[in-house]
């Protein structure tokens, strides 16, 4: 039985997992876009022009007087938001003389430059760092990770993953009766079923927001699974099936709860708003997420959302800073530039230098606790998977089963714990898919 349906990728993976849709087209890049003449706004039009190379202190932003980093180049590091690839923003990873290491976003370095390529957090289990041992042989690799493990246990700083089979997954598909449904299952062939007014919140802001979408053709496998093999194109649809502009993209994000979207075509990125309107030129170039070929090269995949009402961009070669509205804040031309949401860092002749933007601080996790769930006594941070023998984990409003269930979760789902209880040790908060709620220990399995 096959039925004509589109899906949406959620799940771009690299070592971690492998997607679920797969295409039948192969994908090609177009040439390269012209350079922007103008930006989103009137106000910010001259940032946008192509200005003659510099390296003087970017204007806008302010110096934190950091010790200038020496690295050869900085790039944020690929993880995971509700199954869709999104950057790490505590973490970067960084290169010297070729060789790719790990550091803190304020600078300090955790693992140093060793690797033949950039690291990739895993993206089933939180903070586990993929591709430092990369060039190790095999006999030594064991006993390095154990020495390393250590040292990251120590620190506070994760841990290192070897490669491993691929979790969970969750996507949209858009069936030729002109409606979304979410498509999802572990490691095979997922089940349908009927979007709910959280979900489209959670992946495109709105109730009646865009989803990118892929055309192809589902497969019955039986009990009610189904595989699906697209064409590898998307077009942003709301879940009533009408398409937000003409164009086909071959890589796009969700929006969240951001007012911008980095989609793919023609071989470059483009902005898009809310309502589906492509607010920049076709011109920006992938700047984090590596695919790695079989001969060890490795190119850079996606364009970054916004984070915290800013992202890094590039173009011809050079960095700058887009804002919400789609506008340059720092125009591309440096040679390197990272930001994850309160600092960036800038390339400039003698290395990286840090900087922040006037009234904008990175964003505390907690600081959208809802109200109706009970905060923690004592903040922690790690990671840990679900493990229910076959079951859904009951995700509650405070520390204990007389709360009530706010979710559920499904099982090997990698969770952030994010603090815990004096009264209930056993109890922990965490939070899925947006949801803030409490779940107990005895269920997860600590991933460090």
């Amino acid at each position: 039985m096959k039925r004509m349906v589109c899906a949406v990728i959620a799940l771009l993976l690299t070592g971690c997992a492998a997607g679920q849709v797969r295409s039948s087209a192969p994908v090609t890049d177009g040439q390269p876009a012209a350079t922007p003449e103008t930006a989103a706004t009137a106000e910010t039009a001259e940032s946008a022009a192509t200005p003659a190379p510099t390296t003087a202190p970017p204007q806008g932003l302010v110096s934190t007087d950091a010790d200038v980093l020496d690295y050869d180049d900085i790039r944020l590091i690929g993880y995971e938001r509700a199954f869709q690839p999104y950057p790490e923003t505590d973490y970067y990873t960084m290169c010297k003389d070729g060789l790719w290491g790990l550091m803190r976003s304020d600078g300090t370095e955790v693992l140093p430059c060793r690797a033949p390529q950039p690291l990739v957090e895993c993206f089933i289990e939180g903070r586990r760092w993929h591709g430092y041992q990369d060039n190790l042989p095999w006999d030594e690799m064991l006993a390095e990770e154990k020495r390393i493990n250590v040292l990251l246990r120590e620190s506070g700083d994760g841990m290192l993953c070897a490669a491993h089979d691929g979790g969970t997954y969750l996507e949209f598909v858009y069936l030729t009766d002109y409606k979304v449904y979410t498509y999802s299952g572990s490691m095979g062939p997922g089940k349908l079923a009927a979007p709910t007014d959280e979900d489209m919140l959670l992946y495109s802001g709105r109730v009646d927001g865009y989803v990118p979408v892929q055309t192809g053709v589902t497969e019955d496998e039986g009990d009610d699974h189904v595989s699906i093999i697209s064409d590898g194109q998307y077009i942003y649809r709301r879940r009533n099936g009408s398409a937000a502009n003409i164009y086909h993209y071959t890589l796009a994000d969700y929006f969240f709860d951001a007012t911008l979207a980095p989609a793919e075509r023609d071989g470059k990125w483009v902005y898009l708003g809310t309502m589906g309107e492509e607010v920049t030129p076709v011109c920006y170039d992938s700047v984090y997420y590596t695919n790695t070929s079989g001969d060890g090269s490795f190119l850079f995949r996606r364009a970054a959302p916004l984070l915290n009402g800013y992202t890094p961009v590039s173009r011809s070669g050079k960095f700058g800073l887009l804002d919400r509205a789609g506008a340059e804040y720092v125009p591309c031309t440096y040679d390197g530039l990272v930001w994850d949401g309160g600092t960036a860092w800038v390339k400039l002749d003698d290395g990286w230098h840090q900087y922040t933007i006037p009234g904008v601080t990175k964003p505390d996790p907690l600081d959208d606790l809802p109200e109706d769930i009970t905060a923690p006594d004592t903040r922690t941070f790690s990671y840990a998977r679900v493990i229910t023998e076959g079951g859904r984990l009951n995700l509650r409003a405070g520390p204990g089963t007389e709360y009530d269930i706010v979710g559920k979760i499904p099982e090997y789902t990698s969770l952030r714990i994010y603090g815990s209880s004096n009264t209930a040790p056993a109890w922990v908060l965490v939070q899925y898919q947006g949801q803030f709620g409490w779940t107990n220990l005895d269920y997860l399995e600590r991933s460090y």
